[in-house]
């Protein structure tokens, strides 16, 4: 995603093994599963991932004895996550959570399968819409990276650098509601954090979930997942959490070249469709005809679409295949965006009535500037 400038104003057991779910057909046929089965590589180091990413999340080590809750450090980088969490739940999370269990019940009685392009680590977000999830599917052009060491990293003396990296890489999500690529670019690629894995396992942590695997795949041009070294393909990691779900991320152009020369993503829509897609902070890609293959795939292997106005252009929602409901304020992209305006969308929440959003959504992530869309497919 192009945006704009920073704002200024975030030893396992072997029954253990033998306990994890088994990840199951989400669809009603007898097609397998494709993603990747969970194996004992995966859940090797439950321990430390567990306790390092709720370290990274600003909890308790769960009666884990880890020295590095007795450092200023941790205590300041803490201190730091709790008062804009504080702050996010109450003007955004909240108010998401009603919002989305009045309005996308029956969204999410249709599918448990999300579809979240141009995602980022934004775990958060989707979970917050779609709680009850069995798949959440990301994709990003940023590298994945790998889980961290929080004990390792105190024992070489860089643990207040790294929660410091942290704290920038989140800056902004927990300010307004999106990463920015700009930033990203420095932010998850550099010496100190690699990629998105950390602030994934942040999001997971900081909303109570424990990770029962974790494992560095691949996404094969067919769209199956492998275990990383397996095949070759798009590179990726897949967590499984709270007794089942899973969230994918894959470091994947979808633009219409790279989709052609790695068309793994839009096949594993495929082969988990039909999912509901959700969009936001998204560029205004999916208004370029250079991103129509990704854009078609939504609308074909979604029974939904929720989205604010950077995602999939209003045109494309045609009457005859889709009910659109519109929330909020349609009052045009940022400046940067200018060019994206849409004179139909306007015309249409002229005329339609809508209910007002709580709260803040997107590049406008003011609420009374913010809209959002519900399309559903029709029968």
């Amino acid at each position: 995603m192009i945006l704009p400038a920073r704002l200024l104003t975030p030893t396992v057991l072997i029954l253990a093994v033998l306990a994890l779910p088994v990840i199951a057909p989400l669809r009603g046929d007898d097609q397998a599963s494709p993603l990747a089965p969970i194996t004992p590589e995966s859940t090797a180091d439950l321990g430390q991932i567990n306790a390092s990413a709720r370290g990274l999340g600003g909890e308790s080590a769960s009666g884990d004895k880890v020295t590095w809750e007795s450092t200023s450090e941790w205590h300041d980088y803490q201190h730091w996550l709790d008062e804009r969490w504080s702050y996010l739940d109450r003007v955004r999370l909240s108010a998401m959570r009603s919002w989305g269990n009045s309005e996308l019940g029956s969204l999410r009685s249709e599918s448990r399968v999300v579809f979240y392009p141009f995602s980022g680590p934004d775990i958060l977000y989707a979970n917050t819409l779609f709680p009850d999830s069995k798949v959440l599917l990301m994709a990003g052009l940023e590298p994945v990276g790998t889980m961290p060491d929080l004990a390792k990293l105190q024992e070489q003396g860089k643990l207040g650098a790294y929660l410091g990296q942290v704290k920038t890489s989140l800056f902004t999500i927990l300010a307004a509601s999106f990463f920015k690529t700009k930033d990203m670019k420095n932010d998850f690629n550099n010496e100190l954090v690699n990629g998105l894995v950390p602030a994934m396992a942040v999001f997971l942590a900081r909303e109570g979930y424990s990770i029962d695997s974790l494992q560095y795949v691949t996404l094969s041009a067919d769209g199956t997942v492998h275990p990383k070294g397996e095949s070759s393909g798009a590179p990726g990691v897949q967590i499984t959490y709270d007794g089942g779900r899973t969230v994918l991320y894959f470091q994947a152009d979808l633009g219409n070249d790279g989709l052609k020369d790695n068309p793994g993503y839009v096949h594993l829509m495929k082969r988990l469709a039909p999912g509901v897609t959700y969009l936001k902070a998204a560029s205004y890609l999916l208004y370029e005809d250079y991103f129509s293959t990704i854009r078609n795939s939504i609308l074909e292997d979604s029974v939904g679409v929720v989205e604010d106005d950077s995602g999939i252009p209003f045109e494309y929602f045609k009457s005859s295949e889709w009910d659109v409901t519109p929330y909020g304020n349609y009052t045009g992209p940022i400046g940067l965006f200018h060019e994206h305006y849409q004179n139909d969308l306007a015309s249409f929440y002229a005329k339609t009535p809508h209910s007002p959003l709580s709260f803040g959504s997107g590049y406008k992530f003011t609420a009374s500037v913010s809209s959002l869309l519900v399309a559903k497919k029709k029968q």
